[in-house]
């Protein structure tokens, strides 16, 4: 697992989970900007970033190998395919367009 990778919950004296200071304060820079931007983040609309950015550090800790990334990832690459698809995630030589016509 390469770092980053994973989130560390600390406890509580009594039992209950948080997050370290410095994710929750990353949490509400972002909570902060969304608001400055005028638009307040919905539960989907959080862990929709949270997955397309886990997706895309993924691919790129993979040098774009969506197989590998899937693997990493813990998941079946047809699901990381339709994830990305729902998430409006292209591969980059999809997003590049032709250079010339075909004749």
């Amino acid at each position: 697992m390469h770092p980053g990778a994973r989130m560390e919950l600390a406890m509580k004296s009594n039992g209950t989970p948080t997050l370290e200071p410095e994710l929750q304060a990353m949490f509400a820079e972002l909570d902060r900007r969304a608001l400055a931007g005028g638009r307040r983040l919905t539960l989907r609309a959080w862990l929709d970033l949270a997955e397309t950015w886990r997706i895309l550090d993924t691919l790129r800790h993979c040098r774009g190998n969506r197989s590998a990334a899937a693997r990493a990832l813990g998941i079946g690459r047809r699901t990381l395919y339709t994830t990305m698809e729902k998430l409006g995630i292209e591969s980059s030589w999809a997003a590049v367009p032709p250079t010339r016509e075909p004749a």
